[in-house]
Protein backbone atom coordinates (compact mmCIF):
# COMPACT_ATOMS: atom_id res chain seq x y z
CA UNK A 1 0.00 0.00 0.00
CA UNK A 2 1.28 3.40 -0.32
CA UNK A 3 0.12 6.95 0.08
CA UNK A 4 0.93 10.39 -1.29
CA UNK A 5 0.00 14.01 -2.75
CA UNK A 6 0.88 14.79 -6.24
CA UNK A 7 0.51 18.61 -7.17
CA UNK A 8 -1.18 18.30 -10.38
CA UNK A 9 -1.07 21.46 -12.81
CA UNK A 10 -2.67 24.65 -12.58
CA UNK A 11 -6.05 25.38 -12.97
CA UNK A 12 -7.35 29.04 -14.85
CA UNK A 13 -7.08 30.89 -11.98
CA UNK A 14 -3.69 29.64 -11.54
CA UNK A 15 -4.33 28.02 -8.77
CA UNK A 16 -2.60 24.38 -8.04
CA UNK A 17 -4.47 21.24 -7.87
CA UNK A 18 -3.96 18.65 -5.24
CA UNK A 19 -4.53 14.74 -5.83
CA UNK A 20 -4.50 12.31 -3.07
CA UNK A 21 -3.44 8.81 -4.25
CA UNK A 22 -3.76 6.01 -2.39
CA UNK A 23 -3.43 2.31 -3.47
CA UNK A 24 -3.98 -1.00 -1.69
CA UNK A 25 -2.90 -3.29 -4.82
CA UNK A 26 -1.29 -2.74 -8.41
CA UNK A 27 -3.18 0.35 -9.74
CA UNK A 28 -2.40 2.62 -12.09
CA UNK A 29 -1.80 5.82 -10.63
CA UNK A 30 -4.47 7.83 -12.62
CA UNK A 31 -7.09 4.86 -10.88
CA UNK A 32 -6.17 5.27 -7.46
CA UNK A 33 -7.18 8.72 -6.74
CA UNK A 34 -9.17 8.92 -3.44
CA UNK A 35 -9.71 12.56 -3.13
CA UNK A 36 -8.67 16.07 -5.21
CA UNK A 37 -8.77 19.74 -4.00
CA UNK A 38 -7.99 23.33 -5.13
CA UNK A 39 -8.07 26.70 -3.19
CA UNK A 40 -10.80 28.75 -4.19
CA UNK A 41 -9.68 31.74 -6.36
CA UNK A 42 -10.95 34.42 -4.35
CA UNK A 43 -10.32 33.19 -0.55
CA UNK A 44 -7.71 31.75 0.01
CA UNK A 45 -9.49 29.58 3.09
CA UNK A 46 -11.78 27.87 1.20
CA UNK A 47 -10.78 24.89 -0.88
CA UNK A 48 -13.38 22.92 -3.47
CA UNK A 49 -12.68 19.09 -3.36
CA UNK A 50 -13.82 16.03 -4.87
CA UNK A 51 -14.11 12.25 -4.21
CA UNK A 52 -15.33 9.31 -5.34
CA UNK A 53 -14.91 7.15 -1.81
CA UNK A 54 -16.21 10.04 -0.25
CA UNK A 55 -19.00 10.32 -2.96
CA UNK A 56 -18.12 14.24 -2.64
CA UNK A 57 -18.05 16.37 -6.11
CA UNK A 58 -17.61 20.06 -5.68
CA UNK A 59 -17.95 20.38 -1.89
CA UNK A 60 -16.20 23.00 0.19
CA UNK A 61 -14.08 23.03 3.12
CA UNK A 62 -12.75 25.79 5.05
CA UNK A 63 -8.59 25.27 6.01
CA UNK A 64 -5.64 27.63 6.93
CA UNK A 65 -3.36 26.58 5.01
CA UNK A 66 -3.14 23.76 1.96
CA UNK A 67 -1.21 21.38 4.61
CA UNK A 68 -4.60 21.86 6.97
CA UNK A 69 -6.79 20.94 3.62
CA UNK A 70 -4.76 17.67 3.14
CA UNK A 71 -5.03 17.19 6.76
CA UNK A 72 -9.27 17.55 6.43
CA UNK A 73 -9.06 15.15 3.64
CA UNK A 74 -7.30 12.67 5.25
CA UNK A 75 -9.64 12.87 8.36
CA UNK A 76 -12.68 12.59 6.70
CA UNK A 77 -11.25 9.45 4.18
CA UNK A 78 -10.69 7.92 8.05
CA UNK A 79 -13.65 8.97 9.18
CA UNK A 80 -15.47 7.52 6.23
CA UNK A 81 -13.40 4.51 6.28
CA UNK A 82 -14.08 3.60 10.32
CA UNK A 83 -18.01 4.32 9.44
CA UNK A 84 -18.07 1.55 6.78
CA UNK A 85 -16.01 -0.57 9.16
CA UNK A 86 -18.70 -0.54 12.17
CA UNK A 87 -21.63 -0.80 9.47
CA UNK A 88 -20.73 -4.16 8.53
CA UNK A 89 -19.67 -5.04 12.27
CA UNK A 90 -23.16 -4.48 12.80
CA UNK A 91 -24.55 -6.22 9.89
CA UNK A 92 -22.42 -9.34 10.83
CA UNK A 93 -23.66 -9.18 15.04
CA UNK A 94 -27.32 -8.60 13.36
CA UNK A 95 -26.73 -11.97 10.97
CA UNK A 96 -25.02 -13.76 13.69
CA UNK A 97 -28.15 -12.89 16.50
CA UNK A 98 -30.59 -14.44 13.51
CA UNK A 99 -29.01 -17.77 13.96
Amino acid sequence: MKKYWETGEKNDFGKECYKLHFSQFYEEDDENVVAGFVQDETDENIFIYVSKELNVEYDTLFADSIEDAKHQIEDMLIDHWNDEIDYLENRIKSFQDEE
